[in-house]
């Protein structure tokens, strides 16, 4: 009988140690899971950012007063310069 006892009790332990480990292995990928989602939602704001960025840098207005800006002369303009 304490055979059985020991044997049934080895076994269980056994069984508490796996189930111990599968659930610390399934927390770590929930928090390694959850880094990573924070990483993503941080990544689209910043390419939300550029993006508005880039729109409003490719804005005619604002191309045309960089041009002015930097000594470019519109095309109608060119002509007239000489």
């Amino acid at each position: 009988m304490r055979a059985v006892v020991l044997r049934w009790g080895f076994l269980l332990a056994g069984l508490l140690f796996l189930l111990a480990l599968v659930g610390a292995n399934a927390q770590a990928k929930r928090r390694a899971l959850a880094e990573l989602r924070a990483e993503h939602a941080a990544l689209q704001a910043r390419v939300a950012e550029l993006e508005a960025e880039l729109a409003a840098r490719k804005n005619p207005k604002r191309v045309l007063e960089w041009a002015k800006r930097a000594g470019f002369v519109p095309l109608a303009e060119g002509r007239w310069a000489r």
